[in-house]
């Protein structure tokens, strides 16, 4: 999880599940209540929420999807709500339950793009990495070979790898260079922004005031909503319109020339930047998915992989409206500024995936399953946060301040093992913050960044405890 922030063949009968049809409403957390009384109990009532106006997919018809995950656990409804992993035996303490071996996507914080490897997160304390992958669209750089040896050249335009394994991983990967060449374009765009505010300090100054007001407008409109959902989704549908009207002005071969669209371009900031390129890992995975028969990867393990934690993701909880009413501010940073990036801006390929329905379920399923990427431990306990990926078939491991698994990351692999025994139908669960060594108040407080007030059996006893001593 993020906070601030095995390999099975798919069967050929699976339907598949259509991002911009499909948002099941599942509670992340199995341990949470909104009533807290002198003596604490666990909630029985089971609550499964649903997203008005959207076509929910009934329980029975993921059991089938869900059972690919792992053969240890079962993906089955809680007593509290939503979804949890309950051994489907007992357990011994070291049994590796789950592995995924790579995120269906994931994103570098910018400060770190060259010191942090974009395959496997490998970080060399500050070393800039030795492997380059640079654009094939740009002349300069058009050659034969794709790799070059940082000393070599200092081109700004570029993905960094620790190794040649892992570029070569991340090229087989790719379909025609379009991953490479999406995410190196959002990095040219960032750059050109950032030229330009240097030589028009004014101009910076009106679209910050501009934004600010922009932001304060929306806040205030989201105050008055009597439907949150409502005002929401009309503003998704403004955004898309906006997008239009602004295209629309521009002849078809102006449109063809990327130098006409820039000024329509909206300036994004660094938090933006690694959700947009997020996003287009996410896109780029549903591009293979629906063009993978046609080309080179279509018998890849790979294939089958990514297309089991795609249809996976379709089921993730969506928590875009419980973020934008705590942080109203990211309504206009969704829309105005993040999808009309993205329509303006991306490559020509993953268009037809940049509609408001997919980008919105893209954002909001991110915001409560997504894993941190950090530093290994430092010896003052510090972790430099580095960014997040995202690994659909383990979002259903729910929390517990005194969890029964422990997650050991092995470059870009994760990998769930038991840290104690476990009996049959027992719930498996991971700790979901960097506080499980806090005091009660500090977790609790830390945990609703996840929208949940926790209940687990650690956290019940304390307050019972607390309450007791009043």
């Amino acid at each position: 999880m993020w906070n601030q922030f095995p390999d099975n063949d798919i069967s050929s009968d699976l339907s598949t599940l259509v991002d911009d049809l499909i948002h099941l409403g599942l509670q992340k957390s199995s341990l949470c209540s909104t009533t807290i009384t002198t003596t604490i109990t666990s909630p029985t009532t089971s609550v499964v929420p649903s997203a008005e106006g959207e076509i929910q997919v009934e329980v029975d018809e993921a059991i089938p999807l869900l059972s690919f995950i792992s053969s240890h656990f079962s993906v089955k409804p809680t007593k509290y709500g939503g979804r949890g992993c309950f051994a489907d035996t007992d357990l011994a303490q070291g049994t590796i339950v789950h592995e995924c071996s790579m995120p269906l996507s994931s994103t570098i914080a910018r400060p770190f793009r060259k010191e942090v490897c974009e395959s496997c997160f490998k970080f060399l304390y500050g070393k800039t990495l030795k492997f380059k992958l640079m654009s094939r669209m740009n002349n300069q750089y058009n050659s034969t070979s794709v790799s070059t040896s940082a000393s070599a050249s200092d081109s700004s335009l570029a993905l960094y790898f620790c190794s040649q394994p892992c570029m070569d991983k991340f090229i087989a990967l790719d379909i025609d260079d379009l991953y490479r060449e999406s995410l190196l374009n959002v990095e040219s765009l960032f750059i050109k922004s950032l030229n330009q505010c240097q030589y028009d300090l004014k101009r910076e100054k009106q679209q910050e005031e501009a934004e600010i007001e922009a932001e304060l407008k929306l806040e205030n409109e989201l105050k008055q909503a009597k439907d949150i959902e409502l005002f929401i989704s009309q503003k998704w549908k403004e955004a898309e319109i906006n997008c239009q009207l602004q295209l629309s002005k521009l002849k078809s071969k102006q449109r063809k020339n990327f130098n006409n669209l820039i000024h329509l371009i909206p300036k994004i900031n660094e938090n933006e930047y690694m959700e947009i390129k997020y996003i287009i890992g996410i896109l780029f995975q549903m591009y293979k998915r629906d063009n993978c028969e046609n080309n080179k990867l279509s018998s890849s393990s790979s294939v089958s992989l990514f297309s089991l934690e795609l249809q996976i993701f379709q089921l993730l909880q969506l928590n875009d409206i419980e973020k934008i009413c705590k942080y109203p501010y990211l309504i206009h940073s969704y829309t105005n500024k993040i999808y009309k990036f993205l329509k303006i801006s991306t490559l020509e390929k993953l268009q037809p995936y940049i509609i408001p329905s997919i980008i919105r379920s893209i954002i909001g399923k991110s915001l409560t399953n997504a894993f941190g990427i950090w530093s290994i431990d430092e010896p003052d306990g510090n972790k430099e946060f580095f960014g997040y990926s995202l690994y659909p078939s383990a979002s259903f491991f729910n929390h517990s301040c005194n969890p029964n698994l422990i997650k050991i990351k092995k470059g870009a692999k994760i990998i769930f093992k038991l840290s104690k025994n476990i009996k049959k139908n027992e719930e498996l669960c991971i700790n979901y913050g960097n506080s499980i060594n806090d005091d009660l108040e500090i977790r609790q407080k830390d945990l609703k960044e996840w929208f949940f007030d926790c209940l687990c059996e650690r956290c019940v006893e304390e307050m019972n405890l607390k309450n007791a001593q009043k």
